[in-house]
């Protein structure tokens, strides 16, 4: 497996559990476009520091690599992908009134 193989499973991993923690619970979803907003700019934030400490983690430990990329990239890239889910679902449900 390349490195561009292994970077579209974990992205395509990261989506599916954004989609499956959106249909689970549904009732966390924000309901105004500002809390909408909001938790895009924590995934925003949560994305600025998860990738150099990611850099930091695999170059400190290269023998956990593994642990430091299901530790940071995933739960960082789920969160990113589940407060995309969340914005669209407010704006969608704001144009139909």
């Amino acid at each position: 497996m390349t490195a561009g193989q292994l970077l579209m499973a974990f992205t395509l991993g990261t989506a599916a559990l954004a989609i499956w923690s959106y249909l689970r619970w549904p009732g966390a979803a924000p309901a105004t476009i500002k809390g909408a907003m909001i938790r895009i700019a924590v995934a925003l934030l949560l994305l600025q520091v998860g990738a150099p400490a990611l850099g930091y983690g695999v170059e400190a430990a290269p023998a956990f690599a593994v642990a430091v990329v299901l530790g940071i990239a995933v739960p960082v890239l789920t969160y990113a992908f589940l407060a995309s889910i969340w914005f669209l679902k407010v704006f969608a449900d704001q144009i139909r009134g």
